[in-house]
C-alpha cells in the first residue's frame, strides 16, 4: 500500500516540499473538524429573558403608529370628516364679499378661498408649507384669478396627489 501512495505522488509529480504543505493542512483540518464536533451547540435564550424587550418594543410601536394615523388624518381625511367639513362651511350667499381677507383666526377645517388667501391662510391648508404658500400667491398676481382648483397644477411642485388632499379644503 506504502507502494502505491508513493507511486501515485510520484505520477503527481509533487515535490517533497508540496507533499508536507497538504499532509499538514489535511492534518491541520481534521483537527479542527473534530473540534467544532465536540464543541456544544448555543442554546438560545428563554423567552422570559426577551419579555422585557418585547414590553419596550411594543409600547414604542404603538407610539410611532399613533403618530402616523395622526398624519394620516391630517393629510389624507376620512370621508366622515369630509362631510362634517361641508357641512361646517357658510352658505354661497354669506360668504364671499369682495377683496375680503381671511383672518388668521380662521379654524383649519374651513375652506380658505384661493384666490383671496393671504399666506398665513394658505398655509394653514395640508401639505402647504411657505414656500408653496409664497408661489401660489406668486401665480396668482402674474396670472390673475384662479378660474379653476385644477389650475393649482401649474404651480411647481403641486402634481395631482397634492392636489386631491387640497381639494376637500379650498374654493374658488
Amino acid at each position: 500500500m506504502k507502494r502505491r501512495i508513493f507511486f501515485w505522488l510520484e505520477k503527481l509529480k509533487i515535490t517533497p516540499g508540496e507533499r508536507k504543505t497538504v499532509t499538514s493542512l489535511v492534518i491541520l483540518f481534521v483537527i479542527l473538524a473534530s473540534v467544532n464536533v465536540g464543541l456544544t451547540p448555543s442554546v438560545p435564550f428563554e423567552d422570559e429573558q426577551y419579555h422585557e424587550l418585547e414590553q419596550q418594543f411594543k409600547e414604542r410601536t404603538a407610539m410611532l403608529k399613533k403618530k402616523e394615523q395622526q398624519l394620516m388624518q391630517r393629510y389624507h381625511p376620512s370621508e366622515k370628516q369630509l362631510v362634517s367639513l361641508q357641512s361646517d362651511t357658510t352658505p354661497a350667499d354669506t360668504a364671499d364679499a369682495p377683496n375680503e381677507e381671511p383672518n388668521e383666526t380662521q379654524s383649519a377645517q374651513e375652506k380658505i378661498n384661493i384666490n383671496t388667501a393671504n399666506q398665513q391662510a394658505l398655509e394653514s391648508l395640508p401639505g402647504i408649507g411657505p414656500a408653496y404658500a409664497r408661489r401660489i400667491i406668486v401665480y396668482r398676481k402674474e396670472n390673475g384669478k384662479f378660474k379653476t382648483k385644477n389650475e393649482l397644477k401649474k404651480i411647481k411642485g403641486i402634481a395631482q396627489k397634492r392636489l386631491d388632499n387640497l381639494k376637500p379644503f379650498v374654493k374658488l
